[in-house]
């Protein structure tokens, strides 16, 4: 397991990692548990149905993380994945990215996955050299809105309808952090 970071949390160790197929089952497990609640604000987990759908994305993952494309990163408290983080859409030429990112119900609340991205941020500007990360929230879904508030992200505006999702148009609320606007918060 190569792990890109870790921290403490209370008791607990919490570990950044690429993902890998042997974690396919224990992520599958936790999106069955929490497939109700997932499924209000993430759209592909109706495209997560087995085992073998979770090896495929992993697989996938590992592919464009290789090209750089992909930043995923599994989430692992003890040895266990409860959750994940990545970046996407990364712009190599405009040196921007965004964020995506869930986490298991029981494991939520307790700052993890706020630190999770205050970890992938250093990454992100002091390491891969990007200046702007954006994170893209459901405008009804106050504790993904809260992890980059928490953050310093700046509310940059809301795209209204942008996506269709549980037979409705949603709203997305777009947050977005620059590599100065990190270095004030952070010095």
């Amino acid at each position: 397991m190569f792990v890109l970071s870790s921290f403490q949390i209370g008791q607990q160790m919490i570990k950044l990692v690429f993902p890998e197929e042997k974690q396919a089952e224990e992520l599958f497990e936790i999106i069955e548990t929490d497939r109700k609640a997932l499924s209000e604000w993430m759209p592909w987990t109706k495209n997560v149905k087995s085992k073998k759908d979770e090896i495929e994305f992993i697989n996938y993952a590992r592919e464009k993380n290789a090209k750089y494309q992909l930043l995923e990163l599994a989430i692992i408290a003890g040895n266990q994945p409860i959750g994940m983080i990545d970046l996407h859409s990364i712009d190599r030429d405009d040196r921007r990215a965004e964020v995506g990112y869930w986490m298991f119900s029981k494991y939520q609340g307790k700052g993890i996955m706020t630190e999770s991205l205050k970890r992938l941020l250093s990454i992100a500007f002091d390491e891969l050299d990007l200046n702007k990360i954006i994170v893209m929230a459901d405008s009804k879904n106050e504790k993904s809105r809260a992890i980059p508030q928490r953050l310093g992200f700046r509310q940059e505006g809301t795209l209204k309808e942008e996506i269709f999702m549980n037979k409705q148009f949603r709203d997305l609320d777009v947050f977005a952090i620059t590599t100065s606007e990190y270095k004030i918060k952070n010095s």
